[in-house]
């Protein structure tokens, strides 16, 4: 393992390198951005912040783990979300309890999405009706039922894309969570490990917070409009809250893989959680680290009106229990307008209705599902482990 010893003096990094590695600063001030350049390894490229002694690891007690070494999902430890849409992000996914897109293989958890089509019949995607309730005996979560793509004046359309999405039984408030995952890669496949609050204490979201360990694109070729990729060789971080989805305050963190994608190998997305801090990083590198503010997350956020978490804590709305997501989306709003694809442009607009978006989606067929192969559009997972402070 190569070192670097990284000094926070005067505003600003002082950054030795004695084993080997070239430490480059790439930009100033209370978050640096760093270049790691390893002499006989890949690059990383992540955001760093100052020194802060309580991000020392912590001895916890144990309250969840599963290496999947038994041969299938425990439903003591895990749920499926079934729906027949997707998480309120115009995804273009169902999430359904499959075994084609959620299984355990040689000790390890796939998550896999497969096309509607492939299980229904193309007929039964543009002209069919779907229940989750009939088919799959249950819907927990958003729309349960659905119509054809052809059917203009649905309140919501058969998604083209079937996956999965699960949720830990377990909760935790303060501790270390540890993710061992390779990515997937395909055009427009959305993986995340994340967390979300147990009984939303404060209202709907975003108003009770959530915490995204890792969010990503499948696509191989992706950039921003400055050029920055945002492909699969980039992971992102997230804090969300605010007192409504207008005013949702967040502060994405990338943290990127040169020379290599986080879906070539597997790689350990991490959360360290107190009273004090909020800290997400990948492997053994802090990507993002939120400081509880000294007045609070609404003063922080600057809004008018009654602090909405005046019940809570100063960390408030990260004071109460959260659990644990492992999903697979694909489309939405995570692939925003003016994102450049190659070597075809992204075929849909967020400014079009979702049943548009998916009919542009679907006739694409022939541009991204050459990238899907096989079992690499799934997100691997070989152990989950959750320790409670």
């Amino acid at each position: 393992m190569k070192l670097v010893c990284l000094i926070w003096l005067s505003g600003q990094f002082i950054i030795q390198a004695p084993y080997g590695i070239e430490a480059v600063p790439t930009g100033l001030g209370e978050d640096a951005q760093l270049l790691l350049n390893e002499k006989d390894g890949a690059n990383t490229s992540q955001t760093v912040s100052p020194p802060l002694h309580s991000r020392q690891r912590r001895a916890g007690r144990v309250v969840f783990y599963d290496d999947f070494s038994s041969g299938h999902i425990d439903s003591s430890k895990w749920k499926h979300d079934v729906s027949a849409d997707g998480v309120g992000h115009n995804e273009f996914q169902m999430y359904t309890p499959e075994a084609k897109n959620s299984y355990v293989k040689n000790g390890v958890l796939y998550l896999r999405p497969t096309l509607t089509a492939d299980t229904f019949g193309e007929d039964f995607l543009m002209n069919g009706n779907f229940d989750s309730n009939k088919v799959y005996g249950r819907c927990t979560n958003g729309w349960c039922v659905t119509e054809g793509l052809n059917h203009a004046n649905a309140h919501m359309n058969i998604h083209p894309i079937m996956s999965s999405y699960l949720t830990s039984t377990t909760n935790i408030r303060y501790g270390r969570v540890e993710v061992l995952a390779q990515l997937p890669k395909g055009d427009w496949l959305w993986p995340a490990i994340w967390l979300m609050p147990r009984t939303a204490k404060y209202g709907a979201w975003p108003r009770s917070g959530e915490i995204d360990l890792m969010e990503a694109a499948g696509n191989r070729n992706l950039h921003e409009w400055n050029g920055s990729s945002i492909a699969v060789d980039v992971a992102r971080t997230n804090l969300h809250y605010g007192p409504d989805y207008p005013h949702d305050l967040h502060n994405d963190h990338n943290i990127q893989c040169h020379g290599c994608t986080y879906g070539d190998g597997y790689h350990t997305y991490w959360l360290d959680w107190t009273a004090d801090h909020i800290a997400l990083g990948v492997d053994g590198h802090t990507v993002q680290e939120d400081r509880t503010p000294p007045q609070g997350y609404w003063h922080k956020g600057g809004w008018s009106g009654s602090n909405i978490w005046a019940s809570g804590g100063l960390n408030a709305p990260f004071d109460q229990p959260f659990y644990l997501i492992l999903n697979v989306a694909v489309g939405g709003d995570f692939f925003w307008d003016g994102v450049t694809n190659k070597p075809y442009a992204k075929p849909w607009s967020m400014k079009e209705p979702t049943r548009d978006q998916m009919i542009k989606f679907w006739n694409t067929k022939h541009l991204w599902y050459p990238t899907w192969h096989g079992e690499e559009v799934a997100l691997k997972i070989k152990y989950v482990k959750m320790w409670q402070y």
